[in-house]
């Protein structure tokens, strides 16, 4: 995807007006291949071995990786669970979905993957464990059974016994499916969000010299600059200890994985079984001095995801360099399967990809932020614009010389500048009108929250989302 002058007729994701055409219709339900969908929160694709890492921080999900296609640049639309997952599972961008400030949730007048399959004739079922993705904030239509690992009091709220649950659930499914129609089964893993609290043996498994090195860091009251205080780990100043735990977490999630596919295997639905495993999220692990986060950027620790395709019919142990979304995680599935697309999704398939053709032949992406930033990518340069009442603000990062985007060189590449800021203003005008449409659809209906539980919020302030929770 290098670029070099602008071409107008380049296929964007997320451009609006340049959706994937709908598959032709198909017998319901499509192929009858089962879909098993798993996300794990806030994973670097750079911590995994299959995308270069060192440590042997993922041994299953490298091994399906060999089974399947992995995608070497995965990007997530938006660095946060609670808007990267309404994307992900309507496959479409704000202006189209509602998604906002206002209506933070996934609001009830779109499409969802899971609403489309279940209409098909699909069995669909989800285990989650991350309140951003709540029931109560529209993330379970379409699903027969939705199961808030946060809600069950025998847990305790201990992280890793969800964790294991989420497991022991997915298990049980597997070893008895149903028998009359394909299913949707979605897993939602929170490791390796922070705090970073690997269990044993993870937790010491990459405590080696490097975990003593790095930075010095102080203890701070927020994100940026240091430790932030309630992750702060009692005689533990250096950053690699920190990145060590991370690694252990990725691990100790990896192996869980693992026992979901060993179960897929067992169940003799394997061969017909369309997998696909991604993350809504990177990572900051002190990146332009910020720590243990993400969202609060647009730069790539937070924006690059992994995303592993294992379809019937698919390549095995093959690469691909085609520009990837999360938006494109839906019209991927539903083209595998073979059911007909939702209208104007932003995303496009990639399955062409998958099964030996190019795919999306685009060659720049989008992104957006809770602190009113966008931005537009291509393989080289990065253009990040900072919205604020008084105007906005710009900077151009060089990836390729540059590639912690640590210098504006918007003088240096005043041509490159100018063709990513008119890129840029051209897909937030369409995106404004597109808002008109959206307002219009919400206008009288019921899209506030549902009331959030003890139990989620509770949830959400271990996870470092809230600071206190009501009476």
């Amino acid at each position: 995807m290098r670029r070099g002058a602008v071409v107008l007729a380049l296929l964007w994701t997320g451009c609006p007006g340049r959706g994937p055409a709908p598959p032709p219709p198909t017998a319901t339900p499509g192929t009858g291949w089962n879909v098993l969908l798993v996300t794990i929160d806030t994973l670097r694709a750079d911590h995994m071995g299959t995308y270069g890492y060192g440590r042997n921080t993922s041994p299953h999900m490298d091994a399906l990786g060999r089974e399947g296609v992995v995608f070497e640049r995965a990007y997530t639309y938006w660095p946060k669970t609670r808007a990267s997952m309404v994307m992900m599972l309507t496959g479409r961008r704000p202006s189209q979905n509602g998604y906002s400030h206002r209506h933070p949730r996934l609001l009830d007048f779109n499409p969802t993957l899971a609403s489309v399959l279940k209409d098909a004739g699909y069995a669909t079922a989800a285990i989650v464990d991350n309140a951003n993705v709540a029931k109560a904030l529209g993330y379970a239509k379409g699903f027969d059974s939705y199961r808030e690992i946060w809600e069950e009091k025998a847990l305790g709220g201990d992280e890793w016994k969800g964790t294991t649950a989420i497991t022991e659930g997915a298990v049980r499914f597997l070893a008895d499916p149903p028998r009359d129609r394909p299913f949707l089964l979605w897993l939602h893993y929170v490791n390796p969000h922070a705090p970073y609290a690997p269990p044993a043996p993870h937790d010491q498994a990459f405590v080696d010299d490097s975990a003593s090195a790095g930075p010095k860091l102080r203890v701070t009251p927020g994100f940026r600059g240091g430790i932030p205080r309630p992750l702060y780990v009692s005689g533990r100043r250096r950053l690699g200890y920190y990145v060590s735990q991370y690694d252990g977490e990725v691990s100790a999630v990896d192996s869980q994985i693992g026992v979901v596919l060993d179960a897929l295997r067992a169940s003799g639905a394997w061969d017909r079984t369309v997998l696909v495993v991604t993350s809504d999220h990177g990572e900051s692990l002190g990146e332009h001095e910020y720590y243990f986060d993400h969202g609060e950027d647009l730069f790539d620790p937070c924006l690059e995801v992994p995303l592993i395709v294992a379809a019937p019919g698919g390549r095995r142990g093959a690469r691909s360099d085609v520009v990837a979304s999360t938006l494109d995680v839906m019209p991927t599935i539903l083209d595998a399967v073979k059911v007909r697309y939702p209208p104007d999704l932003a995303g496009e398939s990639l399955l062409p990809a998958v099964t030996g053709g190019r795919g999306p032949r685009r060659s720049r992406l989008f992104a957006q932020n809770d602190r009113s930033m966008s931005a537009t990518f291509d393989a080289r340069f990065k253009l990040v614009a900072v919205h604020g009442e008084r105007g906005t603000t710009y900077a151009l990062y060089d990836r390729e010389s540059d590639p912690g985007e640590t210098r504006d060189v918007a003088r240096a590449h005043a041509d490159e500048f100018q063709g990513h800021r008119r890129e840029l203003e051209r897909y937030l005008e369409i995106a404004d009108r597109e808002w008109a449409t959206t307002r219009r659809t919400l206008e009288g209906r019921a899209t506030g929250e549902g009331p959030m539980s003890r139990e989620a919020c509770e949830r959400l302030k271990a996870l470092g989302y809230v600071d206190t929770c009501g009476p």
